[in-house]
């Protein structure tokens, strides 16, 4: 027999609050009903899954095992909730879409604009994430389509979206003239970066570490703006798809050069899981295919 949802959302109350007391409460049922639906879950499964301490509840090894894929059963029947409810006002399907900060500062939300008003009754749920959160919501399908530029992985489907490349950015007036360069040319000035989650930011670290050198990171910041901002004040060199880019180059009197290395020159990517897709997530990728990103130029 299979658990009950109502009991696994009670054990995750339970696991999140640290008390069975507050998940009753949370749950609006009784103590005594909450212990017996707990009660009835550890039967069922064979095992304890909370430990009583003095100061309220733990899971056990088994609990924190159960922890992890409740979470994403719950997950998918909201979801699932969500989704019928809209069926029942109307609507005819939905997608769900992740898009990198990449994507989401080019032309990407204008394409989006086109796909609503062309499709109204098809929702479209648009969340921005960083690439490698993207390719797992897409994996434990939370996400229908995925825009990213990390590596493809074997057990996904990447299909290639258009180039991404990688510039430096210096301020207009910058002593430095070269319209081409290596990074690792760069490494004696201040570097004004993304956090250390971004792919950027990992990169330009282990070019650094390749050349025995360090990373001069004089502020990390969380979006590409703030990057713009702070290499036209003087703060230091920043690197940054030079397609984004171009929204801040001249209102910023920016200057953009051109990367020689190769983990500079990447592509964007829409990512989907594998095997047959709803209709209305296939209809939603051709219309990406169609209007992909510009080819690169020929030299």
């Amino acid at each position: 027999m299979l658990p009950d949802l109502s009991a696994l959302d009670l054990f995750l109350k339970a696991v999140r609050l640290g008390s069975l007391s507050r998940a009753a409460q949370a749950s609006h049922v009784s103590l005594s009903t909450a212990s017996r639906r707990l009660a009835y879950l550890e039967q069922q499964l064979g095992t304890p899954l909370l430990a009583r301490q003095h100061d309220g509840v733990a899971p056990t090894p088994a609990g924190e095992a159960l922890a992890r894929h409740a979470r994403v059963v719950m997950a998918s029947v909201e979801t699932l909730l969500d989704e019928l409810s809209d069926f029942a006002g109307g609507t005819v399907g939905r997608v769900r879409i992740h898009a990198n900060t990449s994507a989401m500062s080019q032309d990407l939300p204008d394409r989006l604009a086109q796909w609503h008003a062309a499709r109204p009754g098809i929702r479209l749920e648009v969340h921005e994430a960083r690439s490698h959160d993207i390719v797992d919501a897409v994996r434990a399908g939370l996400a229908d389509v995925g825009v990213v530029t990390c590596a493809p992985e074997a057990d996904l489907h990447f299909e290639p979206w258009g180039p991404d490349p990688l510039c430096a950015i210096v301020p207009a007036r910058h002593p430095l003239r070269a319209r081409r360069i290596a990074f690792g040319e760069l490494l004696e000035n201040d570097i004004v970066a993304l956090d250390n989650a971004a792919v950027t930011t990992r990169m330009m670290k282990q070019t650094a570490e390749s050349l025995g050198r360090f990373l001069r990171l004089r502020v990390q910041v969380q979006s590409f703006e703030a990057v713009c901002r702070l290499v036209a004040a003087g703060q230091g060199i920043g690197v940054l798809p030079k397609a984004s880019v171009e929204t801040f180059r001249q209102s910023m009197k920016l200057r953009l050069i051109d990367l020689t290395d190769d983990w500079a020159h990447r592509e964007m990517y829409l990512c989907t899981a594998p095997g047959h897709l709803p209709a209305a997530v296939t209809r939603f990728v051709d219309f990406l295919r169609q209007r992909g990103l510009p080819k690169r130029p020929s030299a």
